[in-house]
């Protein structure tokens, strides 16, 4: 992939940094975002639109993940409950 040297100001490369750490992604990641929307003519702010958009994904998910680990609990106690009565069978029928 063909790579672009850029040579910035410190303050302009902090606030870059800043705001990719916001977002959860690397500088690079944001300077590409800013070339295409620049070259898509985008005049929207992407920062605020699309950290909204992610922080609902992300509330969304965690809540997802919360509910199937709790699923995955219950689903392991049943089959704990399941083994031990398959055991006792087996322990009754030795018997027999």
């Amino acid at each position: 992939m063909p790579t672009v040297h850029l040579s910035i100001p410190e303050w302009m490369y902090e606030e870059l940094k800043r705001k990719a750490e916001d977002m959860g992604i690397q500088v690079t990641d944001l300077v590409k975002f800013y070339i295409k929307s620049g070259m898509e003519g985008k005049e929207e702010s992407p920062s605020k639109e699309n950290t909204e958009k992610v922080e609902e994904s992300i509330a969304y998910l965690e809540a997802r993940v919360a509910q199937l680990d709790l699923l995955v609990m219950e689903l392991v106690k049943k089959l704990k409950v399941l083994e031990e009565e398959d055991e006792e069978e087996q322990v009754e029928i030795e018997r027999s």
